[in-house]
């Protein structure tokens, strides 16, 4: 495991322990992007869950940073999120799930900048 890997698992042991921990919407994606680019290594590529998905769940994340994020965008990360149950190998479902985590824990911060009245 690369020291990257480790300060990732770091970081979202911290996130899962501790519930009460509330990024700002800046924060929270930047930490969930870098996290997916720390998980570039560990991908083997074999199944379009972890192959594709990851690729664009980063996309995703980076329309919350232009700005131009809406709710289809956090409905298809959403759905990318849960897609990630049917990788083959354990690195997809790991990201499967501590995603499903951090979506779980802070839904409303990353559904306020696509909310429409």
């Amino acid at each position: 495991m690369s020291t990257e890997s480790q300060n990732v698992k770091e970081l979202f042991e911290s996130w899962i322990l501790d519930a009460e921990t509330k990024l700002s919407e800046q924060d929270l994606v930047q930490n969930m992007k870098s996290y997916l680019v720390g998980q570039h290594p560990e991908i083997c590529g074999k199944c379009t869950p972890c192959r594709d998905g990851v690729i664009r769940m980063e996309q995703l994340l980076d329309m919350y940073t232009n700005e131009t994020a809406t709710l289809k965008t956090l409905k298809e990360l959403e759905q990318l999120t849960y897609n990630l149950r049917s990788s083959r190998c354990s690195v997809g479902l790991d990201i499967g799930k501590n995603f499903e985590v951090v979506l779980e824990n802070n839904y409303n911060t990353l559904y306020q900048p696509v909310k429409k009245y």
